[in-house]
């Protein structure tokens, strides 16, 4: 079967490029968040941008929480690219990958909006919901690779 025509693919591409656009919009926070507290650690950027002839000694408590928000989105999103993609390939059942995917994708979406702003316990719940779904998916990998 062609890749492009497996609708296990296309819920997978749909919602790596998601992860991907969601990555790169919670980076831009991070960058929009220095730029309105004006704190630059690189001293060309603080000369640059905030026309100060020193750069900050330490990071702003918000742009390290947009930084701790990227830094968790890529040690989410590139295991799920991979281990997404291995499952495709592995077929599985189409229902089951559908909904495993697409809930790792929004529980991932709003993960990243309850750790900018902070809310406990829901950042939590949703991390290890996500997680728990990619377990699912390389638990059946194990399995089938076991059984081949």
């Amino acid at each position: 079967m062609e890749l492009t025509s497996n609708p296990v693919f296309t819920v997978f591409a749909v919602c790596a490029a998601v992860l991907c656009i969601r990555m790169i919009v919670v980076g831009h926070y991070t960058g929009v968040t220095r730029m309105r507290r004006g704190v630059y650690l690189n001293p060309e950027d603080a000369q640059a941008f905030a026309k100060k002839e020193e750069s900050a000694s330490v990071e702003h408590p918000d742009v390290d929480r947009g930084l701790r928000a990227h830094r968790n989105d890529l040690e989410s999103t590139l295991p799920f690219l991979a281990i997404g993609l291995v499952y495709v390939l592995m077929g599985p059942p189409v229902l089951l990958a559908k909904i495993l995917m697409i809930t790792f994708t929004v529980l991932r979406c709003v993960f990243s909006f309850f750790y900018i702003k902070g809310l406990q316990p829901w950042r939590s719940a949703t991390f290890l919901l996500a997680e728990l779904c990619l377990l699912i998916m390389l638990v059946q990998i194990l399995w089938w690779g076991l059984l081949s």
